[in-house]
């Protein structure tokens, strides 16, 4: 088993919020081998209705993917915590070789909370064109598929943070981190305090703990 654990959030300044300091914390968590079985035949196809049909799928996975965790009257100088066990914004049967975590902290309305409303809001045409030309810049690359489900989640938090900067929502937080296996959590665990973010305004606590548990043990010596 495998599981990401947040533990605390540290805010600096809450921003200039209109209402009154709630924020909408979005977590995002992917591994380059996550199954998006449609864009095998995106960097195939040369039909670019076909490639723009493929990423709205796909970034309607994403979108349902989120953790979402909404904080009310976060002010400045704030520490957000989960309990005395923290909160799990991850978990998978195995030990993933890799994965990128990006957590996005904005004041967003109700619409925005809403699965299918961002997907609605993220899916503009100029939007898809700009996702579009972002997946296919990667078709030369080595394993195109796996960078395009990492880069996909970048790309969907960028327009995200877009649509919050053009309705005058504060971004207050963005965390983007990617793991190794080998060489970030060798022995399936890590722990961290006060990671600051890319915006120097929000610091984040967090766990990594991984096992096999007696079932896999036994696949994995099959195989060896």
């Amino acid at each position: 088993m495998f599981y990401v654990r947040l533990n605390k959030l540290r805010i600096i300044k809450n921003g200039d919020l209109i209402g009154k300091g709630e924020i909408q914390f979005m977590s995002f968590i992917n591994q380059s081998s996550d199954s998006f079985p449609n864009l095998n035949e995106f960097f195939e196809t040369n039909d670019e209705n076909r490639k723009k049909e493929i990423i709205k799928d796909s970034v309607s996975q994403v979108i349902q993917s989120r953790i979402l965790m909404t904080i009310y009257k976060v002010k400045d100088k704030s520490i957000i915590t989960f309990g005395d066990t923290g909160y799990i914004v991850y978990k998978d049967d195995k030990i993933p070789q890799d994965f990128s975590w990006q957590i996005v902290g904005v004041e967003l309305d109700k619409k925005m909370r809403d699965n299918a409303a961002l997907i609605k809001a993220i899916l503009t045409d100029s939007n898809i064109n700009v996702l579009t030309k972002g997946i296919e810049a990667l078709a030369k690359t080595t394993n195109p598929v796996s960078g395009a489900v990492v880069e996909l989640s970048k790309l969907v938090v960028g327009v995200i943070l877009d649509i919050a900067k053009n309705k005058k929502d504060d971004q207050v937080g963005y965390y983007l981190s990617s793991f190794i296996e080998k060489l970030d959590y060798p022995n399936g665990i890590r722990d961290k305090q006060d990671v600051p973010d890319l915006t120097g305004n929000m610091f984040v606590d967090y766990s990594i703990f991984g096992y096999l548990d007696y079932a896999t043990k036994g696949v994995e010596a099959q195989k060896n």
